[in-house]
Order: C-alpha cells, then structure tokens, then sequence
C-alpha cells in the first residue's frame, strides 16, 4: 500500500475541494455529480484509516465518506423535497455503485491492518465509541447494505395520492410522520405514464 499524504494536504487538495462544494448545489445537481463522480472512483486508505478516493478528472485525494454522507443525505432530501421520479430513479442506480466502491475500500482497509501499514488510532474524548449505523456512519450504513433504494420513501400523503390503494414496499415512522417506500416498478411507472402524457 502506497504511503497517503497528510489530512492537512487532503483537505486542501481540488478534488477535496469539488467534494465539498457539492454540498450547496441544488438536489438535482447533486445526483448527477454522484452519478458522475461514483462509478470512476479509485480507493486507498490513509495510514491511520481514512478512506480516501480519487478521481481521472480531478487533482488529489478525497474522502470517501465525505462522499458516501452526500449520496445518503441526498437520499433523504428527495423524500423532503418531493424529488422528481427521475431523479429519484437516479439515485436509485447509485445504489449498488457506492456499496462496490466502498466494498473495494474495506477490502484495502482490513489488508493494511493485517499487514500493519495502517494502525487506526484509539477514539477521542469526545468521540461516540457507540453503534456506527445508529450514528449513520456511511461506511456502516453502506457496507451494511441499509442504503438500498432510500430515494423511493414518500411522504405518506403524497404516496396515497400516486399509489392509492397500492401496498408500499416499506415505510419510516416518526411522532407526526410517515414515510412510505414504493417500489422501483411503481417510479417507473409513473415515468412512462409522464412521458407518455407529454407526447399528447
């Protein structure tokens, strides 16, 4: 495994740059930076563990979960933001993408710890030493495969009125709030049924 440079160097790197700008742009926009960034990613692990990444396109390094947080809160923001069913369906193709770049990440991971080129050093005081997926660790969440088409949650309003009478696939419940889950057939459906109307 190759020596990393420094987290000060990463965090002033173009590519780290570009990750972080991603986070003001509108939902849609987002997505489609995912979508471009994601499947051209190549993986290496810091010497105290951080994954990092990077990209033909960019200069520099990046990290990983910086990127994996994004395409997770981006999942979200299409249940509050009442997403469009393509760009739901976007992300939905994101899905097995980020798992595959971060499979390739812990592969990296636990050969280096084996081999001791990466020691991970111990929690800080203030650091929650608690369930990594209750945190929402993206690298818990992911490789634990939680991450599977959360773009399709609905509000549970908004999901009765374009599938009423249509069982959902799943739901998220809160006090005062429900998020319904469709399926991809029933986004996709509705994508057709769009396209359709507009060549009337």
């Amino acid at each position: 495994m190759q020596a990393q440079p420094p987290s000060s160097t990463i965090e002033t790197s173009p590519f780290q740059a570009h990750v972080d700008s991603l986070h003001s742009l509108p939902l849609d926009t987002t997505i489609q930076a995912l979508h471009s960034l994601l499947p051209r990613l190549t993986t290496s692990i810091s010497p105290t563990g951080t994954r990092l990444v990077s990209h033909p396109d960019h200069a520099g390094l990046a990290k990983l979960d910086d990127l994996g947080r994004l395409y997770l809160d981006a999942a979200g923001c299409c249940t509050r933001e009442h997403a469009a069913f393509k760009t739901r369906l976007l992300h939905v193709s994101l899905d097995k993408i980020v798992e595959e770049v971060y499979i390739a990440s812990e592969d990296q991971l636990e050969k280096g710890l084996k081999d001791g080129t990466v020691k991970i050093p111990p929690l800080g005081p203030d650091e929650d030493p608690g369930c990594a997926c209750c945190r929402g660790d993206p690298d818990a969440v992911i490789l634990s495969s939680f991450h599977w088409e959360e773009a399709l949650y609905y509000l549970e309003d908004e999901y009765n009125v374009l599938w009423q009478g249509e069982e959902s696939s799943g739901g998220k419940y809160g006090r005062g709030w429900t998020w319904l889950k469709a399926s991809k057939e029933q986004v996709e459906r509705e994508v057709a049924k769009t396209e359709a109307a507009s060549k009337l």
